[in-house]
């Protein structure tokens, strides 16, 4: 018989869990000096970025994060700063951080990176001088933009790369310029937006009847080449460019991936699976958006039966 284990061991430690999204961003928000160092490295952790804080900070910058997965590895050297709400982040920490970057890329950076930027995460604000004084090499970032890129890497698991064109951001990088690049990159570089439209139409389509506000009952099995017809029609009456048969074909194949359980194939036939939509929004943040963009697409359909 096992014993039972010590209630005072720690739990193994979990090589591919998160921290708790919420106790990152509270402790960006709430913590100061040294805390607030040691808050900003654990979000560089949490935006999968290998993060350290030197040791003595004295003449050193605060934290080292670096991104060996990128396409070109590279690293940030980050200065933080938190001042008294009412106060401004000033300009002093421009010149620390430009005498002390060079000196990291020592002789193991070197073999490994090419590339390195300079961030100053701040709060509450940067004064006017700092923004002003920032080009042509510093980028500023205060710490609603951190959060905000934290929020956004907990739905979409941003990649190194699309960091990258963050963090190489110079002068203030506002929550604005974070979210408008994530959605850039998400609409155009991975069509992410265009799929959920997508996944939404082949749901539409293996539905008996779509504009019912009653009951949503699932078709029978269905010839794929027969939805694929539904779903370009779809595509055509919500304006949606350039949809074809083959584009479509692999969003129905995603939808089959059994981590996601939204359609079943057999052969050539297709048809919704037994899980529901409420059940598909409750799975990951792919599974909310389908369900979300899904509903969105239902209720643009009701509206089109009711205009005509």
């Amino acid at each position: 018989m096992t014993d039972a284990p010590d209630a005072s061991t720690p739990p193994p430690h979990d090589e591919f869990s998160r921290p708790d999204v919420l106790s990152v961003i509270q402790g960006i928000r709430e913590r100061e000096g040294r805390e607030f160092e040691r808050a900003v490295s654990e979000a560089m952790e949490y935006l999968d970025l290998d993060s350290v804080l030197p040791e003595n900070t004295e003449g050193e910058s605060d934290v080292i994060a670096e991104a060996l997965h990128a396409e070109v590895p590279y690293f940030i050297v980050i200065e933080c700063q938190a001042v008294r709400p009412g106060n401004q982040v000033g300009y002093d920490k421009l010149g620390q951080i430009r005498g002390n970057a060079s000196s990291y890329l020592d002789a193991r950076r070197q073999q490994f990176f090419t590339e390195y930027y300079r961030i100053v995460v701040g709060k509450p604000e940067f004064s006017h001088t700092a923004k002003e004084r920032a080009a042509p090499d510093v980028g500023l970032m205060p710490v609603d933009s951190l959060i905000k890129l934290v929020e956004l890497h907990k739905d979409y698991y941003l990649s190194q790369n699309l960091l990258k064109r963050i963090f190489g951001h110079i002068g203030i990088i506002e929550t604005s310029f974070v979210e408008s690049t994530v959605k850039s990159y998400l609409r155009n570089e991975i069509g992410y937006f265009r799929k959920l439209k997508l996944y939404s139409f082949i749901y539409l389509a293996l539905l008996e009847n779509p504009v019912s506000d009653k009951f949503n009952r699932r078709k029978k099995w269905t010839p794929v080449i027969q939805a694929i017809g539904q779903v370009l029609t779809f595509g055509q009456l919500f304006g949606m460019q350039d949809v074809n048969a083959s584009e479509i074909g692999l969003a129905i194949r995603d939808l089959g991936n059994p981590f996601l359980r939204v359609v079943e194939l057999k052969d050539s036939e297709i048809r919704l699976s037994t899980t529901s939509l409420r059940t598909i929004g409750c799975f990951n943040f792919l599974g909310r958006d389908i369900a979300t963009e899904t509903l969105s697409s239902i209720n643009k359909l009701r509206g089109l039966k009711i205009e005509h």
